[in-house]
């Protein structure tokens, strides 16, 4: 059965400096996205969701790189489509844009593949191999704004293994482990009203 890092593990190696920074982008991009939509609201209105999702995504990355510039233990990898940072040479993260359930979306490539797929935690420590990571945040479709800063490990694309949501700097709380985020919500069903009472339950 193949093992894996749990989060506090992942979170304990990168080190403070690292996870606050990438709660901090996120609060940064959001901010720059409250801007752009105020000084721009009809070009934010007419964007595609990928166009909007790309200049997050620049965003995100300029304040990553600014932020994290003057780190020993950090590399950035900008190579056209891909950009990555790794850590210590055990932590490659790419960023990206989740889903309520934490699912991220990308082009199915032999690399996109490559990277999503993990080796067992046994052949990563006697090998070296890296562990990889998606941080980012979780998006809100319906106002189309930004959500929590979060960071998620998966075994291949499809398979969530954690995510946890990320302190941002105006929260000051750890990290926190959202438990089942692949499982989606239970549906509701609202009740008519009966003898003046209504109310909604749970399935």
């Amino acid at each position: 059965m193949k093992s894996h890092p749990n989060s506090q593990e992942v979170l304990e190696a990168l080190g403070d400096k690292i996870v606050n920074s990438l709660g901090a982008v996120v609060l940064e991009a959001r901010n720059d996205l409250d801007d752009y939509r105020s000084t721009f609201p009809d070009f934010v209105a007419d964007a595609s969701e990928r166009g909007l999702a790309n200049w997050v995504h620049d965003r995100l990355w300029a304040h990553l790189t600014s932020n994290l510039e003057d780190s020993d233990t950090v590399q950035f990898v900008d190579n056209g489509p891909t950009r990555e940072v790794l850590v210590d040479d055990t932590y490659r993260l790419r960023i990206k844009r989740h889903d309520a359930h934490g699912r991220v979306t990308s082009y199915p490539t032999a690399s996109a593949n490559a990277f999503f797929e993990q080796l067992s935690l046994d052949l990563q420590l006697d090998g070296g191999t890296e562990v990889r990571l998606i941080a980012g945040y979780r998006w809100i479709p319906e106002s189309r704004v930004i959500g929590p800063a979060v960071l998620s490990y998966r075994d291949g694309v499809d398979n969530l293994v954690w995510m946890v949501e990320l302190p941002e700097p105006t929260q000051g709380t750890p990290a926190v482990p959202i438990t089942d985020p692949s499982v989606p919500p239970q549906p509701q069903i609202d009740l008519p009203d009966v003898d003046g009472r209504s109310g909604t339950i749970q399935q």
